[in-house]
């Protein structure tokens, strides 16, 4: 099965005003919502979280930081895409050769791929959404999950 970035992102796996505490918590937050809408198993944000902590995924973004945690399908039932927009930033380690640098991320895009070969094209297209200065702004910006979920669509759908 083909699929693109679209295709993974539902309404229902967006969460607005999240007030996590730091990193761990907001990957937990995350992988609890896709755990109760049938998209993974217990032991996913657990598997996330260890990742994390071998491969980093915070991005220095402009305006704001972002994040892309993922973990293998171990625990994956169903593709899909998580995101959340927090109140207040939380750090991550900043993703690439120098992990000693932190990123104060306040967008949260958890990937959960069911076909890890798969995983390296979501992440690139991803990463091409989230060069977007003005989309970033306004997640921030964002009231409910509707508001965010146009807002991601209708970027994605402007892409070549």
């Amino acid at each position: 099965m083909t699929y693109t970035l679209i295709d993974l992102i539902r309404e229902e796996h967006i969460i607005v005003g999240l007030e996590p505490v730091d990193a761990e918590d907001v990957i937990r937050m995350l992988a609890g919502r896709l755990i109760e809408t049938g998209y993974a198993v217990e032991g996913f944000g657990q598997d996330v979280w260890d990742r994390e902590q071998e491969f980093p995924t915070g991005l220095p973004t402009e305006p704001v930081g972002v994040a892309i945690p993922h973990a293998d399908p171990d625990h994956v039932l169903k593709s899909a895409v998580c995101v959340g927009v927090l109140t207040e930033s939380v750090s991550f380690t900043q993703m690439g050769i120098d992990t000693s640098q932190s990123v104060e991320a306040l967008l949260i895009f958890m990937l959960a791929i069911k076909e890890k070969e798969k995983q390296v094209v979501m992440i690139q297209q991803l990463v091409e959404l989230i060069q977007n200065p003005n989309l970033l702004t306004s997640l921030t910006a964002v009231k409910d999950a509707d508001q965010a979920f146009n807002l991601i669509t209708a970027s994605v759908a402007r892409d070549p």
